[in-house]
């Protein structure tokens, strides 16, 4: 994770302001205008760039070839009639994502949370937000995504008392409903976690919920 006077100064006023007007403020501002704080340009489907390292301050430019995004098309080709069975789908292809970017972009050693302790090529939650922000937008791209629609990232613990946090997010187009696409829990090309928003903004942790689960 990074400390809240690196958030502030990187993610910009706009971030700052959203909060404190209300997450729902952030529905309508556009995930772009976040990944515009750490990439040069914009994620497009012939060339796109990757974090790869904390806080996203460098990054990887990467193409991917038609083989690869068969692969990650295969995860949506059957058609699912719910938005739950299609956030099944995401998980699945930001898995897959990982797991191709990685040997180009060096991270795929990349540990759960920060398990390398700060080292080469670990990834902290700055980082793994834009990363998979930049996937879905590309998911989007080719038309992958039926029910959700990409929003802009949130944070906690800024206002909350909680360490401070950030993830990815996906909105239900019919409900408006926001799910966080949550990649810093885990390893390099392992499913992210996604939830509901409101749950991941009161402390979620995955971790927690296994040790009481086997309690």
């Amino acid at each position: 994770m990074v400390s809240q006077f690196h958030l502030i100064s990187r993610a910009g006023l706009l971030l700052v302001l959203a909060v404190l007007a209300g997450c729902q403020s952030l529905s309508s501002v556009k995930p772009g205008n976040y990944i515009a704080n750490y990439q040069d340009y914009p994620p497009q489907l012939e060339r796109f760039q990757v974090c790869n390292n904390v806080h996203c301050e460098q990054l990887t430019s990467v193409t991917l070839d038609q083989e690869d995004w068969r692969r990650l098309g295969s995860h949506f080709s059957v058609k699912v009639e719910s938005p739950e069975a299609e956030r099944r789908q995401i998980k699945s292809a930001i898995a897959l994502f990982e797991e191709i970017a990685g040997p180009i972009t060096k991270t795929q050693h990349d540990l759960a949370r920060n398990d390398n302790k700060w080292g080469d090529r670990q990834l902290d939650c700055i980082a793994e937000t834009v990363n998979t922000t930049t996937y879905l937008m590309l998911f989007d791209q080719q038309g992958w995504l039926k029910w959700h629609r990409v929003g802009f990232p949130r944070h906690r613990g800024l206002f909350s008392l909680q360490a401070p946090h950030n993830t990815a997010v996906i909105v239900e187009k019919a409900s408006g409903r926001e799910y966080v696409v949550d990649s810093w829990f885990h390893k390099n090309g392992e499913q992210p976690e996604i939830v509901p928003a409101a749950q991941w903004s009161a402390g979620y942790d995955p971790d927690e919920i296994s040790q009481r689960n086997n309690k």
